[in-house]
């Protein structure tokens, strides 16, 4: 009896050194080797674990767990990934909350769409997956999240980021410059023939008297249709109009910088003439028709808002769930 007491409690105790030998090795690893999976993160009800992370970290960066990349590298595009991945969850579990789906006839007519607007027959775009590593029900399984995704982002973001007239206004006024037609120079020139050599004393004569006329313009406030006259064949002029300054030669955009109506440039030379630039009018450019540009304005203003109420929920999912991190 004493023997067979002996042998059962000898049992009983093997039992439970493999039982805790067992619950230590899978609770620690072994110390020489990375457990195969392990829990990373945990979200809410759902985990995210070690061998699904690091498959999503190569999908990110192919290679990245090669020997080439180094600890510091993995462990920061680790934290990143696995990030997205608890965004990935909580996105999904939001979606679950409020029983979003999409119907079959929904799916067909995005498939649909993706074709027409790449002129693709199904064949076509099927064969275009498996070119690209995918096969037609993973796309489909793909296309259906995005939808999903798209939904939610609409009744959670898009409809609380909306624009009122006032906004638009308001946005108007604070970047009117923004929404002026191009500002236009009225400019009127005078030209005189440069000979080839420019250092020859013909060359030095034509500058001497783009000078001249010049304070004729200035100086003696003579009219730009008498003076011009009063050349003769030694010059010729022209009344250019407005012109939008933006279009204008850089050299000319240069020489009229900062004058104002009724100045004149310095002598600019170019294709073989030197210049005079008379300012007679300057129109910095009207301001364009509210009701053309509202339309515009409240895609920006959309924009803007939708970024803002985007960080705000995703702040706010983050808050309200449970998110522990074990890595």
């Amino acid at each position: 009896m004493r023997n067979s007491e002996k042998q059962r409690a000898r049992r009983r105790t093997m039992k439970l050194i493999i039982t805790l030998t067992l619950l230590i090795s899978i609770l620690a690893g072994p110390v020489w080797a990375e457990p195969v999976s392990r829990i990373a993160a945990i979200v809410n009800n759902d985990i995210i674990t070690t061998f699904q992370l690091a498959q999503a970290m190569a999908v990110e960066q192919p290679g990245i767990h090669g020997p080439e990349t180094s600890e510091e590298a993995k462990q920061k595009l680790r934290k990143q990934v696995l990030q997205q991945m608890i965004d990935e969850k909580l996105l999904k579990q939001r979606i679950s909350e409020l029983g979003l789906s999409v119907a079959e006839t929904e799916l067909d007519a995005a498939i649909d769409d993706v074709q027409r607007q790449n002129n693709l027959t199904r064949e076509q775009l099927i064969d275009a997956l498996q070119a690209q590593g995918m096969d037609f029900a993973s796309y489909r399984k793909n296309l259906q999240e995005e939808i999903l995704r798209y939904k939610l982002i609409g009744r959670e973001v898009n409809s609380k980021a909306e624009v009122t007239n006032k906004e638009i206004r308001e946005y108007f006024r604070e970047h009117i410059d923004e929404y002026r037609v191009a500002p236009t120079v009225h400019l009127r020139r005078i030209s005189f023939a440069l000979p080839a050599d420019p250092g020859s004393e013909q060359a030095t004569a034509v500058r001497e008297l783009a000078a001249a006329v010049r304070d004729k313009l200035i100086l003696d406030r003579q009219p730009y249709d008498a003076v011009l006259a009063s050349l003769g064949n030694a010059a010729e002029g022209a009344d250019m109009g407005f012109l939008a300054e933006p279009e204008l030669l850089p050299v000319v955009q240069q020489a009229i910088r900062g004058l104002e109506t009724g100045q004149v440039s310095d002598p600019v030379a170019a294709a073989d003439q030197l210049h005079l630039f008379l300012v007679a009018e300057r129109n910095p450019g009207d301001p364009e028709l509210f009701d053309r540009v509202s339309g515009e304005i409240k895609e920006i203003l959309m924009k803007e808002n939708t970024e803002k109420r985007f960080l705000e929920w995703s702040r706010e999912l983050r808050e309200q769930a449970y998110i522990k991190i074990l890595l």
